[in-house]
């Protein structure tokens, strides 16, 4: 139990979670792009790359 909470905590699970959804809609939003699906690849390469990058270094901050 407690490793399902830890991963639900993780940087991860935020970035999936929240971050995707977050890029996704700024991008329709501004309309930077036409397509739904084309925003959300961007919003999952940029969300994933980031919170894979916060999972590894142990911080979302870039300095440490």
């Amino acid at each position: 139990m407690q490793q399902v909470i830890k991963f639900l905590f993780s940087p991860l699970a935020f970035a999936v979670g929240f971050l995707w959804p977050l890029f996704s809609q700024i991008l329709l939003a501004s309309q930077t792009v036409e397509s739904n699906g084309l925003a959300i690849s961007i919003g999952a390469v940029v969300a994933i790359g980031w919170g894979l990058m916060a999972q590894v270094r142990g911080s979302w901050i870039w300095i440490k």
